[in-house]
């Protein structure tokens, strides 16, 4: 009964859990980060995949009790943390996975219970439980460059902030800037200049006194007649939307999503929903992609802890599901 209540204790309370260790930080104090615009589209794209795990379902092919107890604490840990450990792979490159032989669990480890130790030009995940055998699931990207797919996308990240909190800025600023400065005088012998103080105090009484606002005046009154220039902010954001579909199309190209499966890439398009045959083709792409993924982490993982699964994926399109038993 100790195997069953620990995995109780771990999972089956999840309705209790406020926040699981590992969960990504991203939106705490969402208020004080509201320009953080590429967090949004990288965890829209990445959870066109993730999401798919939900659809899973799982089998079990062996036969021993032992077997049955392994698999049994797999699924649950696929079904619970699964979405969150693929997340976790795209953000970070790897993640490592526990797996105690005395209460038959998966958990994701803290760098807290393991050392890392390196031997033979390799770096080795050792958990300082002896009754805990660890693996590191990691993602292809990292395997070849050592870095996460979020790293390899960060310069196209920080370009959709920087070409989002320009728009941002323009309508912000309602989308122009006046400039105005003092008409000279007839036949004067010299151009008339603004002292600092009274460049100052025309400067502080349009900022705080007149404006668009409900509580500004629209009516100004100057000292001196002067001349006007309106500049247009509106011209400054040309092609915010080609220049952001750029980098849209740069990430989902490195995650290996359809491109038609983005909204923001779709509702850009002319053909949206003309064209049955493009949405179908996307899914079958989309769910391919979440083959190879499943096989290379979770599948890979049940194999290295000898467990005996088979799977089927719900909602693939017809002609591309199949069940695949993992030996």
């Amino acid at each position: 009964m100790r195997i069953i209540d620990e995995i109780k204790k771990r999972f089956f309370l999840a309705g209790e859990v406020i926040n699981w260790w590992g969960a990504r930080p991203w939106f705490d104090n969402w208020g004080f980060c509201k320009h953080k615009f590429s967090e949004v589209i990288w965890y829209n794209i990445c959870d066109i995949l993730t999401d798919l795990i939900e659809d899973v379902k799982l089998q079990n092919e062996a036969t021993t009790d032992a077997s049955l107890q392994k698999y049994i604490a797999f699924k649950v840990f696929v079904y619970t943390h699964g979405k969150q450990v693929l997340q976790r792979l795209f953000d970070d490159g790897y993640v490592v996975i526990g797996y105690d032989f005395k209460t038959s669990v998966y958990w994701q480890m803290r760098e807290s219970e393991y050392d890392k130790i390196s031997a033979d030009d390799a770096t080795i995940v050792r958990p300082k439980n002896p009754e805990v055998r660890a693996y590191v699931m990691k993602s292809s990207t990292y395997v070849t460059y050592s870095q996460s797919d979020r790293i390899i996308c960060k310069g196209f990240l920080d370009f959709l902030d920087d070409v989002l909190n320009a728009s941002a800025t323009v309508s912000k600023r309602l989308g122009a800037v006046v400039v105005a400065s003092p008409k000279n005088l007839t036949n004067a012998p010299t151009p008339t200049v603004l002292t600092d103080e009274q460049k100052e105090k025309i400067e502080k009484e349009m900022r705080e006194d007149y404006g668009a606002l409900s509580n500004q005046s629209n009516i100004m009154l100057l000292p001196r007649e002067m001349s006007w220039q309106v500049i247009n902010l509106a011209g400054l954001e040309l092609r915010m939307q080609e220049k952001v579909k750029t980098a849209i199309l740069a990430i989902v190209d490195r995650i290996k999503i359809p491109a038609n499966q983005v909204a923001i890439i779709d509702a850009q398009g002319t053909k949206q929903l003309a064209n049955g045959s493009e949405i179908r083709e996307g899914d079958k792409l989309k769910y391919k992609t979440f083959r190879r993924l499943f096989e290379r982490t979770f599948v890979d993982m049940a194999r290295e802890y000898g467990i005996r699964i088979s799977y089927q994926i719900d909602g693939e399109p017809i002609g591309e599901s199949s069940q695949v038993v993992a030996q």
